[in-house]
Order: structure tokens, then sequence, then C-alpha cells
């Protein structure tokens, strides 16, 4: 065991450099590499850091000396000395669309209570220096685990060390769970993060929450106000929101004087300038509230302990799960847990933290940047001035995916080329849109087309073209000069088919052509038929466009048309209009009727000679029966002919079979949707009906049948299927059947129906006969009685699901039926060998759809194979007992002589318990090795194998919960089988639900404390009873407890001093997991190796001591190790007694206590650092 404190060396000189070993500052660059506490170390220079910056003046080493402390904040600095100074520290975030309050920090206010704060404060500033051993503290900073939230997100914070990131990175580092990043922006008055601005930026697109922070070196309050005041500058050149988090990371040793009543100045200058959202970065070791048990010199009630984010590195392998589950310093609002996160694999490694109030990570997402988005711009010419030659660019709907920081507007004339391009930059508006004014002055006076391009320059510093257009340009032009003039007139006025054509000539435009337009509409009913017509080019360079009445409703009379040209800078201008008549004859068409099919009841409507003049969009022709009004009226849409006519064939089956005269009206609809009647014929329609005959044969009174037999069929339509419906005339239709018949050979259809389809009824039947033809249509035929006995009991054994490999099979008993009534089915079944000695009687189980059931397997036939006799008796409702009918099967059973069977016994639900058995089959494969695996959780979390050789041909493996966590659940069991020939078998058990009760185990309360006056100052070695005495101590709580007899920790202490190696013999102080062993084997005790949890809990379980070495944790700090008792077991938890101090002994969690277990070799050197310790 490393002994708790690495003090007692052998002499002063070596004493006094390990104590005064001090952790390396963040901000602090080096020339020469610098071990810092937990071994952080950074080996980059001065010029590595800054990049060739200037060189800096050095910095003396400070006197004054610092809190020892567990962690080091940060590695480097951007702007320090080249020597080493003494600092400890971390640093605070927010997002710059934080909505938090900020926990509010004390201003500085004159006021008697403000008097005597910095008074109490400077007093203990100055006494700090000369202290060499503050007094010891009763309360911690860490909080329970049952009463402190802890944010889901971590946080980072990055400076100029980290370099670029980008905005992949910043989202993979999102995927891992991080909210929030802490941008170092300043440093004393001089120093900016020349990074800051892409960090910050980046960050804000991939939707972290992003905070600051400033690292201070004031030793003065003039100077704490100063360093505020160039921060607030750098926040504000970043436009960051006065909601930041923005955080004070002090760790310079020389600011140690003073600290309180200096950051109070700070604090009020920033408070002064709106900043509010305030936090502090320091180590643990800073502040006079902590759990190192001592004192610093920051005061945490002036400023609000839960406005402190502190640097504490337990361990150097720390991962954001256990750091959250550790709790460090709960009552502060964050927890740097780490220096060395390798977050981004071959990037630099990350400061990485826990938030526990959401001050860094609760608004992860940030302001919405109105330019990011899609890449998107829309350019719009306007104010474009003929006469003084200049007009304005507008450019809209401004997007692109990073972000866009200039719009950039390249413009030239069509004159030279290039010669006159400029690259303008727009102007943003309020409204969110960007402009640009453009004279031709400025472009040589050029007229004619310009070029506008439109450019963006993303936030990323990427340039991208979006997009451009084209106007024209005037000088000393009037508006009444530039406005188009044309010549429009109306052509080919067609009365047939209602159509004209619109022709716009002789145009003259100065500022182009871009479309010309045609609007159009009936001057009856206002413009409710406005239609804008797009006119066609033509190649004498008129435009002509056919407008159709079909397109206006179809309306006649007069039309009004105007001209329109729209210039090539999108302007309409209008030219001209016309009033024109439009006449057109009315639509016509012939009807006649085809095909008149008396046999199968249709004809066809057939219509030619159709003449349209407002277009043919579909002719449509209703027909009706007039048996009946038009309660049959059905509008069908007639399909054209390759010959222009079009024709639908009308079917009396879908007029309900009506007979007699039919209706049939033509109505063409044109390209305005309009519906013309175009005139109507009367047809005769006539249909022949089928016929058949049906007779009964074959009436079997023994088994209740009879057969429904139709012959002599004549069918107009055709047959599509026969149907005979039968029922008992008992009790109406309640067991009407619908039979399909099949066709025979000779063209009959023939059905057998039977009793025991209708509940098994006597007496008259009736069968119906029905013809469904080709346009599955159902015509009734004819119906006939017939009488119906049924004299011998009757039922139809089936045998299913053979299984040969199982010797298993399922006998099925149907139609099951006797006159005199049915109580029980019995079915006796026997193998053919050796006679009936193997014979049962089963009773079959009846199931819901009427028939009986029964299972037969081989093992109750003494595993006879072969074949097997199966017979059928019905006891009746008279008690008399009657045989129905046999049957027989073959049966094999593979697996009872080749197959391994596996299975499970001996089920202990409250003792959490079960056996697995495995039997080797009598002709089957060798059984090699065993392996069984059980688990209850989903995740297979407390999965444990149990593996072991065969004991002969039937094994059996104990299953206990203890091996599994002790969980109440169901419990998956599969089972693997190597055998000898290298095959392998799975076998999968099922689930078996065990729960066991609680399992708890009082602890004994033997302490002793290796700090006790009576032995602490003991020397064994090289060191004490009060720094290395832990597992001498932890040895003598057990052996007393176990022995019942008073043993001391300096009797065991003695025992390995002198009679062994393992304690205290080496240049580290401490016993090695040897001494365990050799100590107990002395006292005639024994001890085990436990490798793993599920060890550890069966051995508390069943009342055994166990010594545990521990690492980082409640109980000692990295990179020191402890040994402590455990002892008791209740639900998960075991009782600790801690021998070097009594305040932390109670009960923990098995899962704690084994998830910081040591890792050192003194104390794994058997396998692990546990040990059972037991009579």
């Amino acid at each position: 065991m490393r002994t708790k404190d690495f003090i007692y060396y052998a002499s002063a000189a070596v004493l006094l450099a390990v104590t005064t070993q001090v952790a390396q500052a963040d901000e602090v660059a080096t020339q020469a590499p610098s071990i810092a506490e937990g071994n952080h170390y950074q080996p980059e220079t001065v010029a590595d850091i800054l990049g060739g910056e200037a060189s800096l003046i050095e910095t003396p080493s400070s006197t004054v000396s610092a809190p020892a402390s567990t962690a080091t904040a940060k590695q480097n600095s951007e702007a320090s000395s080249v020597a080493a100074v003494t600092s400890i520290a971390s640093t605070y975030v927010a997002n710059s669309t934080t909505t938090v309050t900020s926990t509010s920090v004390a201003t500085s206010n004159v006021s008697s209570e403000s008097v005597t704060a910095s008074a109490h404060s400077t007093a203990s500033e100055a006494s700090n220096k000369a202290v060499a051993k503050p007094a010891k503290l009763t309360n911690s900073s860490d909080v329970s685990s049952t009463t402190l939230r802890v944010q889901p997100k971590t946080f980072i914070d990055v400076s100029s060390h980290n370099g670029d990131i980008s905005v992949d990175d910043y989202r993979a580092l999102a995927r891992q769970g991080v909210g929030g990043v802490v941008v170092k922006l300043t440093e004393d008055t001089w120093y900016n993060n020349p990074k800051a601005p892409s960090q910050v930026r980046n960050a804000q697109i991939a939707g972290l929450q992003v905070s600051t922070y400033h690292f201070s070196r004031y030793t003065t309050e003039e100077e704490a106000r100063a360093e505020a005041r160039f921060y607030i500058e750098a926040a504000q050149r970043l436009n960051l929101p006065k909601s930041t988090v923005m955080v004070n990371d002090f760790e310079d040793s020389n600011m140690l004087p003073n600290i309180n009543r200096n950051t109070q100045a700070w604090v009020n200058e920033m408070r002064k300038h709106g900043y509010n959202n305030l936090m502090f970065y320091t180590s643990a070791s800073w502040l006079d509230e902590n759990n190192l048990g001592y004192r610093g010199p920051v005061s945490t009630s002036q400023f609000g302990i839960e406005n402190f984010w502190v640097a504490q590195y337990p361990s150097a392998t720390l991962t954001a799960t256990s750091a959250k589950n550790m709790r460090y310093n709960g009552k502060t609002g964050a927890w740097q847990f780490s220096a060395t996160a390798n977050l981004l694999p071959g990037k630099h490694v990350f400061d990485q933290s826990v938030d526990y109030t959401g001050r860094f990570t609760a608004n992860v997402g940030i302001e919405t940047d109105p330019t990011q988005g899609d890449l998107s711009g829309v350019i719009s010419i306007v104010n474009n001035n003929p006469i003084l030659g200049s007009f304005d660019v507008v450019i809209s709907n401004v997007k692109a995916p990073n972000g866009v920081g200039t719009v950039s507007v390249p413009i030239w004339s069509e004159i030279n080329g290039q010669d006159d391009i400029i690259w303008y930059t727009a102007d943003r508006q309020n409204n969110g849109t960007y402009t640009v004014n453009v004279k031709a002055s400025a472009h040589k006076n050029s007229t004619g087309l310009y070029n506008v391009h439109l450019y963006y320059v993303q936030k990323d510093g990427q340039l991208t073209g979006v997009g451009g257009t084209t106007t024209q340009v005037f000088i000393g032009k009037t508006p009444e000069q530039l406005k188009p003039k044309a010549s429009f007139a109306i052509e080919n006025n067609n009365v047939n088919a209602g159509t004209f054509d619109a022709v716009i000539t002789n145009i003259s435009a100065p500022l182009g052509v871009k479309e010309v337009l045609v609007p159009s509409w009936s001057l009856d009913g206002g413009q409710d038929d406005l239609i804008w017509h797009k006119a066609t080019k033509q190649s004498d360079g008129s435009y002509r466009v056919t407008i159709k009445a079909s397109e206006h409703k179809g309306n006649k009379g007069n039309y009004r048309a105007d001209a329109y040209i729209v210039d090539n800078s999108n302007n309409r201008h209008y030219i001209s209009e016309k009033v024109v008549s439009v006449d057109y004859a009315r639509p016509s068409g012939v009807l006649t009727i085809e095909n008149n099919n008396t046999a199968t009841g249709t004809f066809d409507a057939v219509v030619r000679n159709i003449v349209a003049p407002t277009g043919l969009k579909e002719v449509l022709v209703p027909s009706w029966s007039l048996d009946g009004g038009q309660d049959d009226l059905i509008w069908h849409k007639a399909t054209r002919q390759a010959d222009g006519s079009y024709r639908v064939t009308i079917k009396a089956t879908d007029h309900k079979n009506s007979t007699g005269k039919y209706r049939a009206d033509a109505y063409i609809v044109d390209d305005s949707n309009k519906r013309f009647y175009l005139t109507e014929k009367v047809v005769e329609v006539t249909q022949t009906r089928p016929r058949a005959s049906l007779v009964i044969e074959n009436n079997n009174a023994d088994l209740g049948t009879f057969d429904a037999v139709i012959r002599n069929i004549v069918a107009p339509n055709g047959v599509m299927e026969v149907l005979v419906p039968s029922w008992s005339l008992v009790n109406g239709q309640d067991d009407l059947v619908w039979h399909k018949a099949s066709r025979q050979s000779d063209g009959s259809y023939r059905v057998t129906i039977k009793a025991s389809e209708h509940k098994n009824s006597l007496g008259n039947y009736r069968a119906d006969l029905y013809i469904v033809d080709n346009a599955n249509q159902r015509h009734y035929i004819t119906e006939t009685i017939v009488d119906v006995k049924h004299n011998k009991p009757v039922g139809t054994i089936s045998v299913v699901n053979n299984n040969k490999d199982t010797g298993t099979f399922d006998v099925v008993i149907s139609d099951v039926y006797s006159s005199k009534g049915v109580r029980t089915v019995q079915v006796p079944i026997w193998s053919e060998k050796d006679g009936q000695d193997d014979i049962r009687w089963y009773e079959a189980t009846r199931q819901a759809n009427g028939t009986y059931t029964v299972n037969v397997q081989a093992t109750n036939h003494k595993n006879s194979t072969g074949l097997y006799n199966i017979h059928l008796y019905y006891i009746l409702n008279d008690g008399s007992q009657v045989g129905v009918g046999g049957t027989t099967t073959t049966v094999e059973f593979r697996n009872a002589k080749t197959k391994t069977q596996t299975y499970i016994t001996n089920v202990n639900s409250e003792a959490g318990s079960f056996t697995v058995v495995v039997d080797q089959a009598p002709q089957g494969r060798q059984i090699k090795n065993i392996h069984v695996a059980v688990w209850s959780e989903s995740n297979q979390g407390n999965l444990s194998w149990y593996n072991t050789a065969p004991t002969g041909t039937h094994t059996e493996i104990n299953v206990s919960t203890v091996n599994h966590k002790n969980l109440i659940g169901n419990y998956t069991t599969h089972v693997y089988v190597d055998y000898v020939d290298n095959t392998e078998d799975g076998f999968n058990l099922g689930e078996t639900a065990l729960a066991p009760r609680n399992r708890r185990v009082e602890p004994q309360t033997t302490y002793y404390s290796q700090r006790d006056p009576r032995w602490a100052s003991k020397w064994y070695g090289v060191s004490n009873m009060d720094q290395s005495g832990c597992v001498p101590t932890s040895l003598a709580m057990t052996f007393t407890d176990i022995l019942g007899t008073v043993i001391a920790p300096t009797t065991v202490a003695d025992y390995l001093y002198y009679n062994t190696n393992s304690f205290n013999k080496t240049s580290v102080a401490g016993t090695d997991a040897d001494g365990i062993v050799l100590a107990s084997k002395n006292w005639g005790l024994k001890s085990n190796v436990l490798s793993s949890i599920d060890n550890i809990a069966s051995a508390l379980m069943s009342g055994q001591h166990v010594l545990a070495a521990v690492g980082a944790s409640q109980f000692t700090n990295y990179p020191y190790t402890h040994e402590i008792v455990l002892h008791g077991y209740d639900n998960g938890k075991t009782y600790v007694r801690d021998p070097f101090n009594a305040n932390n002994n109670g009960w923990y969690s098995l899962d704690y206590i084994h998830g910081v277990q040591s890792r050192d070799a003194m104390d794994t050197k058997l396998g692990a650092p546990f040990f059972s310790v037991f009579a």
C-alpha cells in the first residue's frame, strides 16, 4: 500500500524539495519542461506558443508559497514569464445567447458591513503568508450524490494552445457530450488571444454555449480595474452579449496578497459596465472552503461559492462519466476534472469540466445568425434613372452556410469587356437587405447593358458566388423617350372554332423586350375569365398569340385584348387594346345503338361526326332503364376509337338486371369544362336467364351425408361458379353453410353436405341452387328438401406434429358425433413392440373449434419406437362406451440416444438459485467442456459465465444471484457444450424468475485509527504509523473481529516489519499485497484474492472481511493509495472502516469502491487489490 503522504524521506533536504514542488500554471509558458502536481506536463516554449511574438520581460519567481493543491489547472500561457510561477486555476463559461441569470457576486458598497468584510479579508490575506499549516476544516465543498444535480453536458476551455478549432471539430465535441466552450480572450492588459474570433464564431455556428475568460495578473485594485476594462473591450469587439459568462482566471501566486480586495475591484468594474454574469476560476487549494482540509486565501462567502469554477484532478485517467459520479467540489458552480482530455485524437488535448449549475451548458444553441442558412440571395434593380444614368441594387434573402460577413457586388458595362468593373461592398439596411448605389459616371459614362453579379464573403473567410442579373443604363433620356411602342391588330377571327389571333408588330423598345403579354377577357361578366397570355415571337420579329373562347368559359360576344411589353428590367408597359366580337357554332354529333346482345343483356352507344368549336374534353353517355325512373342512372365515359368516334358498352347487370326499354343520352364536355347535350336514343333490352336442375343423391343414414348434384346447366353469360347454400329446418338458418360445388367430368356440379357441419341436426334440410355468371352476378335457380338421418357414431382421427427428434406427436379427433350424445372422447394408444405392455388410455381435450386433441410422448411408452396403434372410443351420454375407429403412426426418437439434453431444476426464487443440468446422450457425442451464460439485465450488465468439465454423463451447474449483483428479475440461461470431436451445441433454456431476499449482513464494529496518539508517531523504516500504517491498522481491526481477541495495530506492524519485506522496506512507504497474505497466515487465518465485484459481494454476504486498496477517491488523493476494511452487506452496499479518517466510516456502494480501486503495482501484485480474510 503506497503511503498516504510523501513527506517522510531520508533527509530534510529531500523533504523540503518535495513539499515545495508547485503546480505549473496553465497560462505560464516555460523555456524548459516543468513537472506539475498530477504529472500534467506541457513542454512548449514562449516562441512555440506565441508564434514569434516579441520576447517578454521575465517575471521573478514568487516568494509567496501557494497552498498545496491536487490540481494543475492549465498547462501554458500565451503571455507570461519565462520563469515558472506557482499557479493553479481554471476557467468559466457561458454562451452568447445565455439566458441564465448569474448568481449574485458581491459589489463593494460603502457600508459598515462591507468595511468589516474588507478588513476581515485583508487580515486573512496578510496572515496567509506566515501560516505554515492553516486550520483544519470540518466541512467540505463536496456534496452527496443524492442531493447534487449534475448537468448532462460537460464543457471545455480553449486558448491559443488549442489552435484553430473548426465547426466540424466543435460538432465532433458536441457528439461526445460537450455542451459549452470557455474561450480565453485576454491576459493582463496587453495580450489578446489571436485565435479567439474563430474559436468563438465556430463554436457558435456549431451550437455550443460560448463563455469567455480573462487570465488575471493584477496585484492592486487599479490594476484589477484596468484588466477588467481590457477584458470588456475584447468581448465587445466580438459582439458578445453582456449576458455572457465572464470568468476571472486567477492562479498567479503574485496575486495572493490582497487577493479578495483586488478581485472585488475587478468585480465592481465589470458590473459598472453591465457585466453581471461573473465567475471565478482557480484551484481548490486557493479557496477557504474546499475538500483538502486546509483553508485557502480566497473568500468564498464574499464572492459566493457557487460562482467558483474549481480545478482539481484526483485521477489522471478520469472520464466525464466518472467525474459526474464523484461530484467533487459540488457546492461550487463547476469542477474542472481533467487537463488532458483527448477528445479530438491527433489534436491538442483539452481541459474538461463538469457543470453543476448550468451556467456553462444550459443554453446550448446560439443566437440565430440571420445570414446563416442555405445559400441564397435575390438581386433587384430599383430607382433606374435614365436622365442621371444611375440605379440602385438591392440584395435580399441574404444567407450562406457559414453566415455572411460581407456582400460584394461586382458591376461593369458590356462595352469594352470589364474595363470599367468595380467591386462594390453593399451596405446592410435595418430591414436586413443590402444596397449599392451605381452611377454611370463611375463606369466611364458607359450606357447600355450593365452586368450585376453577387458574391458573399462568408464568416469563415470563404468567397462564394451567388448569382447575377443585368440592367439597361441610359444618360439624358426622359421616361417618355424610353417607353416602348408597337402596333396591335386582331387577325384570323374564326367563327367555327371560336378563336382569334392577337398580333403585335413594329416594336420599338429602348429598354429591351423581355416578353410580350396579351391579357384577354369576355365583356360578359366583367373580368371573371381574365387570362394573361404570353405571345410568341415570330420569324419576322412580330409577336402572336391565339385566343380561344373555350378558355374563357365558352362565352360569345365582345372580347377585349390588351397588349403589354415587359422590358429587360422587368418593368411592364401598356401599349394598346382591342375589342373583338367572338361567335361560333354549337357542338353536335350523331348517336347510334349497336351490338344489342339479348344473350348478355348489353348494347353499345356510339357517338360519331362530332363538331366541337370550343374543344372536346370528353364524351359522356348517361343511361338508365325506364322501369323505376332513374333509380339505376349511370354516367358512362365513352372511349375514343381510331376512326374518331366514341363508344361505350352498357350492361343490364349494371342496371339491376332490368329488362325492357333503356334510354341513352349523348353529351360532350368542351375545353372550358362546359357540358353540352347532343341527342338521345331509346333501346329495348332483353336477357336470357340461366337455368339448371338440382337433384339429391347418396343420402347416407350411417354417415349423415347427402350429395347435391346440378345438371343440364344453361348460362348465357357463362358460369363462374355454382353455389349450394344448405341448412336444417330446425331453428331457422342458424346452421346455414354456403357450399361451392365442384365441376365433374360430365359437366355436372356436385357437393357433399354433412350433418356434422350443421350441428348434427336431424330431419328436413333445405338446399338451394345459385349460378354465378362471368359478370359475377348471382342467379337463384331452384331449391329442394331432403330428410337427413344419422344412426352410427362418427369421428375422424388425424395424426399431426410427428416430431422424430423428440418422439412426440398429436392426435386430433374431428367430426365427433353420436345420436346419443358424446360425454367423453377416449384414445387408447400403444406401440407394437412387446404387445400392449405400454398401452395408455388418454382422455382427449376439447378445443374451441370443436375438435379433441391428445399429446403423445414416447417417454410415456417406454421410449418405444416404430409402429403405434391409435384407437377411438366414445363414452355416450347414457354411460355406454362405443368404439368409433382407429389408425396407426410411426414414431422415431432420435434424441433419446444421440442428443445431449439440457434443462433447469431446483429453482429457489427466494434464495436466488437454480441448477442447470446437462446429460450426455448414451449414443451421443462425448462432452469435453460446458459453458453456461446467465444474466438478467437487458444490457447483460450482470452477465456471468459458469465453466466446467463434465462429471460423467450427468453434470449439474449451480447458479446463484450472488454472482449477478443479487438482482431480482428474469434470468436468461444459455448453455454451450464443447465435444471431444471439436463440434459444439448451443441451448437456450429461456428465462427463470428469481427474487432473492436482501441478504443483509451486519458489520462488526471494532475500529482502530492509525493516527491514534498511542502509536501514530512510532517509526518503522522510512515512515511512521500516522502516515504509512493503513494496512497494519486494517489487519488489526479484521483480526480482532474474527478472533475475538484484541490485536493492536502495532502488533501487526511489528510482525510485518521484523518478519517480512512487505512493510516500509523500500524508499516508498507502505505495505504490499504479500504482507496481507503473510500476516493473515501468521494469525491462523485464510485469505483469497477477489478478482471481481461479484466475488467481493459473495465474500461479504458470507460474512467475510475484505481488505480493499483504493486510489484517488473519498479516502485519499492521487497519486497515493490507501487500505480500508469492508465488512457487512446490504443490497449492494458495504460498511467501510477507514483507519486514517473515522469521518469516512459508513455504508458505501460496492460499485463505487470497486470503481476507485488502486492500480498501483504494490497493491495488485497478486492480481487484484481486494482480499477476503476469514477463519
